[in-house]
Order: C-alpha cells, then structure tokens, then sequence
C-alpha cells in the first residue's frame, strides 16, 4: 500500500477515535475525581477520642492540637480548587479529544485522588523532613501533569482553537507550572528546614500574580471569552 494510502487510512482511523471521545463523560469523570479528593481531605480528619469528662475540660486543647491537620486540609483543599480551575478553563479551550489527551488527563486524576495520603502524612508528621518533601513532590507532580496535558493540547496536538495567540498559549503554560515550580524549589529547602519550606508555598501567590501583570490577563473570564 503506498504511503499516501496509509496516511488517509491513518487519518480517518484517528478522525473515527476523536467522535467516540465523549467530551461530557471526559469532564464529568474528572469533575467526579476532584469531588471525591476534595471529600476524602474533610473524612482524613480525625476526632479526638474522648470521654465525655475529657470532652468537657479537653476538647479545646485537643482541637487545637489538631491545628497541622486543619493547616494540610486547607491548603490542599485550596491547591485541589486552583488545580480544579485550571483544568476547567483548559478544557474549555480544547475543542477536539484524542486518546492521548485523554490518557494524560486519566494520569493527572490519578494523581488528584492520590493527594488525600500525602495530605494524611502531612497532617500527622508536619514537622518531618521526608513527609513534608513527599508532600510538596506530589502537589508538583500533579501540577506538571496538568501542565503537559496543557502543552500537548495547545502545540503538537493541536487541539486548541488554530487562532489562539501563542502569547496566550504561553500565559495558560506558565500559569500552570507556576505551582509545581514552587512546590519543586521548596523540596530541597524542606531537607533543611521544613518551617522555610511552607513559608516558601507562598511565592505561589506572588508568581501568579507576577504572570498576570505581564501578560496584563487579570480575569480569567475575559481570557476565556477572547478564545471561546
């Protein structure tokens, strides 16, 4: 069969694999995923166990010594919500599936129902060394999945709009790595001092907001309504 022939017949395979892929059911999946993350985080708390005589004098002290799991819940529940919203606007501006695109969202998922162990870990030993690397290495992890999964959409898949601006294929790109470069820098800075480390999450606002100014994109909405 010469090449041209296989190229055709490649290309209708392909054409007949994109209009199988139900757009609803890759969304709705992940939607399902997040919903089921963001649930185990709240049942990972666990409550003092208790008389009802210690209840009445200890509770509050109890509670509060609870705070690192309250800490881990909280800023995991928000990560999960950024990376939530992210992947929502990404998904909005991919108007064609393939089976690759949907296999690095499966692979992103599966790191998104993964985060409630590493948040457990962190809640119970806050202050050592190797969970506090283990936990900022899976939040980067995920966040790089999300990244390439943004970076395969919008270039060598080409499954973007063709008239979207590089300038704003480069803006999602670098909004996306901004979390997973920051959780990356605080591994290291962890082995030495884990307090630094958190502290260090910080610099994720910053970034963001950094991003913002120089590509002067400070609503999402507008960003969405100029492609969609």
């Amino acid at each position: 069969m010469p090449n041209s022939d296989v190229k055709v017949v490649e290309k209708e395979i392909e054409g007949e694999i994109e209009t199988v892929i139900d757009e609803a059911r890759v969304v709705n999946f992940s939607d399902a995923v997040f919903a089921f993350a963001a649930t185990l985080l709240v049942l990972k708390i666990d409550l003092p166990n208790l008389t009802i005589e210690q209840a009445t004098t200890g509770l509050p002290q109890m509670l509060i010594q609870l705070w690192p799991s309250y800490f881990a819940n909280i800023i995991s529940f928000v990560l999960i919500a950024y990376y939530w919203i992210n992947h929502h606007a990404l998904f909005r501006m991919i108007k064609k599936f393939n089976v690759e695109i949907v296999w690095i969202n499966i692979l992103f998922l599966i790191c998104i129902a993964f985060l409630p162990f590493p948040v457990d870990l962190f809640g119970e030993y806050s202050t050592v060394a190797s969970v506090v690397m283990f936990y900022a290495a899976s939040l980067a992890i995920t966040g790089y999945l999300l990244s390439f999964m943004w970076w395969y959409a919008a270039w060598p898949g080409k499954l973007v709009d063709s008239k979207m601006s590089s300038r704003r294929r480069r803006y999602y790109l670098l909004r996306n790595l901004m979390a997973p470069v920051i959780f990356t820098i605080s591994v290291p800075i962890a082995y030495f001092d884990h307090i630094w480390a958190r502290f260090s999450w910080i610099l994720l606002i910053v970034g963001l907001i950094v991003i913002h100014k120089a590509y002067k994109y400070k609503h999402l909405s507008r960003i969405e309504e100029a492609v969609l």
